[in-house]
């Protein structure tokens, strides 16, 4: 039965306003596989076939990519190509062609720009041994132990080195293993820490086995050298009983899975956000309705790990929170005239590009940019948009933020800084440039010789933001850093700081 061309268009526009939402990594590149089934062999990839890949993606780099010459000069880009095609003189296997090009693609700045194995990818057994038995919380350029599985170490020990490597050059190894937008950091560290991109970078650039040699400082301030035998370590972690961050708040009921609290025998609410999805519309209304009804005078929105989605979605946030008619996005621009007719284009996803083919149209030029316009299919973006009809909020906004608010989450809460004129920021500067992103249409490139694919943005987003820092995201008012004790509690302190304003 041939498909209803109505829903084969919305399926198109679905795909492509997920666009600035491509969501930071539930783990890390290399752990979201299966090891090798036995008598499966993965083989390593030829020098030519990789060589040859590395240069369809260059090409498709310096014809399209909104990022090229944007954060990093084009001769700087081309001389870090040249430098790691000259350095592919060997046969690897994905995973270690990924790695090796990985420094490459982070010289763009973009943190939609990711690369992603093939499909079915399997590594060969023991490629990746290393085990550590610890975790760890990267911050301000220092390591420090959080849960371990090991009693020769402590929650709150900071890394010296690691088998005579100081920490800062591992911590420099793990930044080159995942792209982020401009300058920042804070999603780096965020990623070393949460997604076990320190474990990684220890597998990928050191290689090591067996048991490791440590320097440690405790927290006493003494230097400590010890060996962790991963022989000997502990099935169990010790257990250390959760901070109860919600004593005195009521949870509401009826919002899903967007929390939403009340403080007791206050005005002040707790409202938590996801990354933007179709149904979180609904939820809005309803959560708004209920602060509403409460005579609601302090709402903290909770914007951490809010990595994006739908923009449209994020539209319908800002409404309640405005104060006045608003614009979420001030322009949208492409490279080309038409990005579909680009050179690499059999090499893009074809769903996609006909996604933007209904959902975009390119206008003028101006410089070296095309103005890109929606299509009714896609919506209206561009503002000024209008207010919630019924259940706006006027009242002071604390907004948390962190290394994980990305994309059109980061576009939303540039957004909100620019026009709502009773907020607060606190947290960390968030992973998204408070300037803009790459995004709107999120395509995906494979590489025909290797098969991995590189998730490649087609369009340049301009913020709102007024005076935003060229290459870095927004900025908290009150920043809030987090000891390993917090994380392994899970002590919110973010909240804990807003709740202490509003007091």
């Amino acid at each position: 039965m041939k498909p209803n061309s109505k829903y084969k268009t919305i399926f198109y526009i679905i795909v492509i306003t997920l666009f600035i939402g491509t969501t930071l990594p539930v783990k890390s590149q290399e752990k979201s596989h299966n090891p090798s089934k036995k008598g499966s062999i993965p083989q390593k990839l030829t020098v030519k076939s990789m060589q040859s890949d590395m240069a369809i993606l260059w090409s498709a780099i310096k014809e399209m990519h909104p990022g090229y010459n944007y954060y990093t000069s084009a001769d700087s880009l081309q001389k870090a190509y040249n430098q790691t095609y000259s350095s592919i003189n060997k046969p690897l296997y994905e995973s270690e062609f990924i790695s090796q090009i990985y420094p490459f693609i982070c010289k763009l700045r973009c943190g939609h720009t990711q690369i992603k194995h093939s499909v079915g990818h399997k590594d060969p057994v023991g490629l990746y041994p290393a085990h550590l038995p610890f975790k760890v919380l990267a911050t301000n350029g220092r390591v420090f132990i959080t849960t371990h599985q090991t009693e020769v170490l402590r929650t709150g020990d900071e890394i010296i080195s690691i088998n005579d490597v100081v920490v800062k050059e591992i911590i420099k190894q793990g930044f080159d293993l995942y792209s982020t937008d401009g300058y920042n950091q804070t999603f780096k560290e965020l990623f070393l820490s949460e997604y076990d991109g320190f474990e990684d970078a220890c597998n990928k650039y050191y290689h090591w086995k067996g048991s490791y040699k440590m320097q440690i400082r405790t927290r006493q301030g003494e230097l400590k050298d010890l060996t962790v035998d991963t022989d000997k370590i502990i099935s169990n972690e010790p257990q250390t009983a959760p901070f109860d961050n919600y004593t005195n708040w009521t949870t509401a009921e009826k919002t899903g899975n967007l929390k939403l609290r009340f403080f007791n025998d206050s005005q002040t609410a707790y409202f938590e956000t996801k990354p933007f999805s179709y149904e979180d519309t609904l939820t809005y209304k309803e959560a708004f309705k209920q602060i509403q009804d409460k005579k609601i005078k302090n709402l903290i929105l909770d914007m951490r790990h809010n990595t994006g989605g739908d923009i449209r979605v994020a539209i319908q946030l800002l409404s309640y929170l405005a104060d006045s008619p608003f614009n979420i996005i001030k322009d949208v621009r492409s490279r080309l005239q038409n990005p579909a007719l680009n050179k690499s284009a059999n090499y893009f996803d074809k769903d996609r590009t006909n996604g933007f083919l209904q959902g975009y149209k390119i206008t003028n030029k101006e410089g070296l940019w095309y103005h890109v316009e929606t299509t009714p299919a896609m919506g209206t973006v561009y503002g000024p948009l209008p207010l919630a009809k019924e259940y706006h909020f006027d009242g002071s906004l604390y907004v948390l933020i962190d290394g994980a608010t990305f994309s059109s989450g980061a576009l939303f809460t540039a957004a909100l800084k620019s026009q709502c004129k009773k907020v607060k920021f606190i947290g960390r500067e968030t992973a998204g440039g408070e300037e803009g992103c790459n995004g709107m249409v999120m395509q995906e490139l494979t590489l025909p010789n290797t098969k991995i694919m590189i998730d490649f943005p087609w369009m340049r987003v301009e913020s709102v933001a007024r005076n935003p820092i060229r290459g870095r995201g927004i900025m908290p008012d009150y920043r809030v850093d987090y000891d390993p004790l917090d994380i392994v509690i899970k002590k919110d302190r973010d909240l804990e700081k807003a709740m202490e304003l509003i007091k």
